[in-house]
């Protein structure tokens, strides 16, 4: 891409340079007219981003939902750390479950998951927490009444909003 805007630079230039020598000053023009456009085109393509084809964005999820990041996944629960702490959470344990929207005036929107057991309440946020899709696909495949149909509910004033993914039932 560099070799094309390259050479129709020196094309453009030496038209420029040489502009009264050409007797028709149609072709002149088209010429100019023609290595400004290839010129644009280039230089687009050249600072856009790539586009994401179907086969590379396939593969990044395959990865998103095999990564574990901090979590370490059991049959009985799941370990994750933070802060140089481990911590474990048994699946039973596990009271409900939320996703959370929370707006932001720096960024869009910040999201993610609330956890509360019957100890504490934990929160992980999607940008920042390394293996939460895969610790949503555990969460669903291990808890029994898992909901993706809920309302979100909005809690405040500044615009959270919750959604209930799973509550446990008491008998």
């Amino acid at each position: 891409m560099k070799k094309i805007i390259a050479a129709t630079s020196l094309v453009l230039v030496l038209t420029l340079y040489n502009y009264p020598v050409y007797d028709d000053k149609k072709i002149t023009f088209a010429i100019i007219f023609l290595c400004f456009v290839v010129l644009v085109f280039s230089i687009a393509k050249l600072y856009s981003p790539e586009e994401k084809g179907y086969d590379t964005f396939e593969k990044e999820m395959d990865s998103l939902h095999t990564f574990d990041g901090i979590f370490q996944y059991t049959k009985d629960g799941f370990y994750f750390k933070q802060n140089k702490e481990t911590e474990f959470i048994k699946w039973d344990e596990i009271i409900s479950v939320y996703s959370f929207i929370i707006p932001s005036p720096f960024d869009k929107k910040q999201s993610g998951l609330e956890i509360i057991t019957n100890e504490k309440c934990y929160e992980f946020d999607h940008k920042v927490t390394p293996g939460i899709v895969k610790l949503t696909d555990q969460l669903s495949s291990n808890l029994p009444t898992w909901e993706l149909d809920s309302l979100s509910v909005r809690i405040n004033n500044f615009g959270l909003e919750k959604t209930k993914l799973y509550e446990k039932r008491l008998a």
